[in-house]
């Protein structure tokens, strides 16, 4: 009955050592259960396919694909396992490519032990952690694009003019009826305003126009 409750682990990395140090700390938690273990990232996708575990530890860099590809397989082959990337990458375009298919937490591989294990029983909660150095490197991207254009400024005043009217939760229709002008028009101004603030929907604009102050 007491296995049964452990947090069922996969751990996936190339390299042998890492694998073995990784599963000889981690066997030391009483509430953890190596359950799998995986040189590449095909293989990583089948063990968990197989045993489907709570949380599967992947490396960034594997043959076959990489930390990458192995979580897109695993989010479609044991969509109940939550994705933890332990790498010793932090640049931008790794963090966003992980994120972007379904994985939970990016942690590097300078986390203490104790902060590992403790990254593997929040992803059992759904949980999500973000290594500190990882976090910084998003925030700064996030304040670069915000500093090339991604504000009010950048709106010509029919475009402020709608933006202001989607933060208030009026539909195209209303906001063609409010500014008597046509839906269509309406339609490309909600656009060309997402475009410039370099957001994928009006729910974002408003919250940014909330947040920002450019609405009150």
């Amino acid at each position: 009955m007491q296995a049964s409750s452990k947090i069922r682990v996969v751990v996936a990395d190339d390299h042998d050592l890492v694998r073995q140090g990784i599963r000889a700390f981690l066997q030391t938690q009483p509430d953890i259960d190596i359950v799998g273990e995986a040189g590449d990232a095909e293989a990583a996708a089948a063990v968990c396919a197989q045993v489907l575990p709570d949380v599967a530890l992947l490396d960034m860099v594997m043959p076959a694909g990489g930390g990458v590809e192995a979580a897109r397989q695993i989010a479609l082959r044991s969509p109940g396992t939550r994705m933890v990337i332990l790498t010793s990458f932090d640049r931008e375009q790794e963090i966003r490519a992980a994120l972007e298919v379904g994985v939970l937490s990016y942690v590097l591989k300078d986390v203490a032990a104790a902060e590992l294990a403790e990254t593997i029983r929040k992803a059992q909660r759904n949980e999500a952690v973000l290594h500190p150095r990882a976090a910084s490197v998003l925030m700064q991207s996030l304040r670069l694009r915000s500093s090339e254009g991604a504000g009010i400024h950048a709106l010509s005043q029919r475009e402020r003019e709608v933006l202001e009217l989607v933060a208030e939760g009026l539909s195209n229709a209303q906001i063609a009826e409010r500014l008597g002008i046509g839906d269509k028009t309406v339609k490309s101004h909600v656009s060309s305003m997402l475009a410039k603030l370099d957001l994928s929907d009006r729910t974002q604009a408003a919250v940014m126009a909330w947040k920002r102050g450019w609405v009150g």
